[in-house]
């Protein structure tokens, strides 16, 4: 299965960057970020939001599960979800209601609550190699069919993995 391998910190900013520049405007996008601790999953989510125009302070949501991000592009909500009690914890917090609004959302750890989160648009699966990160990104809906034709020209690669939901 074809990955982008990611060497060093800065290959993850450009990652990062040309991600930001594909990322589509006043739509609903749904990116969950999976990989084991210390992958670069909140790391990938900083930089993205530099590049999205966030200036400010970015804060892991690790104990607060989520963080709200106002940027010129979008509404960006970060949820990291690897702290959470019960799964059910996402059905409490209302985030439920939340989850039609436009805006990317970013979630790290999706699994802890799978069954109360909506299909993502789009998955980043990183694993460390070594130094490095293998990174798998699939692109689940139609709707994201246009960010991944973006995403492929940014990048100048067609190695990319398209699934077209069941």
């Amino acid at each position: 299965m074809p990955t982008l391998l990611v060497k060093t910190e800065k290959e993850m900013q450009q990652l990062a960057k040309k991600f930001a520049a594909c990322c589509p405007k006043n739509k609903r996008l749904i990116l969950f970020l999976k990989g084991e601790l210390g992958a670069g999953k909140t790391y990938f989510v900083k930089a993205l939001l530099k590049y999205l125009g966030y200036s400010g302070l970015v804060k892991s949501p690790t104990y607060t599960l989520m963080e709200t991000y106002a940027t010129a592009a979008c509404t960006v909500y970060h949820l990291d979800l690897y702290r959470l009690q019960s799964a059910h914890e996402i059905f409490e917090m209302g985030l439920c209601d939340e989850f039609d609004q436009k805006a990317l959302w970013l979630i790290e750890w999706p699994d802890r609550a799978i069954n109360f989160l909506p299909k993502p648009d789009i998955i980043f699966q990183i694993a460390i190699r070594d130094t490095s990160r293998e990174i798998q990104i699939f692109f689940k809906t139609q709707q994201s069919d246009q960010t991944l034709n973006l995403f492929n020209t940014c990048l100048n690669t067609n190695n990319l993995i398209y699934e077209i939901p069941y």
